[in-house]
């Protein structure tokens, strides 16, 4: 179960951060360049195919998304159909200038092995089922999301997960930690942390 839950979160995180081949914020445009993307893209599905062959990226705007929730039962991917619990987060990767690359953390991590930092820093979070209570902080302070994909790991058009990117910039390390409330029963609060230095 596990190994599936972590299978899951990592396709769901690589749609969430990849929409794009640049991750933008309103202050800063991110460097990370295409061939990183992609090969991050690659790497995940490669991971999580062989369990889930059918997962596929949903590639939606959030306009699109809060659109499809209106008139879910016209489009091609629909947003809410059962909506599953939340079931899973985790803090999936992490990004900087200092580094160059993805760093992906297993479950059980507690420290990133990379030193992070530079001018820009981003934290990636994975998640299963839906939740509405984001929150993400460094060192306590309230981080901004800048980016999130859809994924939906069994090709039935319906969004299972996502991953969520953290704009970090200016920290060169502290303790990060993800929470999120799920949207229906159990109403379960969900959360995971992790010491980037």
């Amino acid at each position: 179960m596990k190994k599936f839950i972590t299978l899951a979160a990592s396709a769901a995180l690589s749609l969430s951060l990849f929409a794009t081949n640049e991750i933008a914020s309103a202050n800063s445009e991110k460097t990370m360049d295409t061939l990183q993307v992609n090969s991050f893209k690659e790497h995940v599905l490669e991971s999580i195919k062989s369990d889930y062959p059918n997962a596929q990226f949903v590639d939606i705007t959030p306009e699109e998304y809060e659109q499809q929730k209106k008139i879910s039962n016209t489009l091609s991917v629909t947003p809410y159909a059962s909506a599953p619990p939340l079931s899973y987060v985790e803090v999936y990767a992490a990004w900087s200038t200092n580094y160059g690359a993805f760093e992906y953390f297993n479950p059980n991590q507690l420290s990133s092995n990379i030193d992070h930092g530079g001018e820009e820093l981003v934290i990636v979070t994975a998640e299963l089922g839906y939740g509405y209570l984001r929150k993400a902080t460094m060192n306590n302070a309230n981080l901004t999301q800048i980016d999130n994909q859809y994924i939906d790991l069994n090709g039935d058009n319906i969004v299972d997960g996502w991953y969520i990117f953290w704009d970090a910039s200016g920290y060169e390390n502290g303790s990060f930690y993800y929470e999120n409330k799920s949207t229906n029963s159990p109403w379960n609060k969900m959360f995971d942390s992790m010491y980037i230095k």
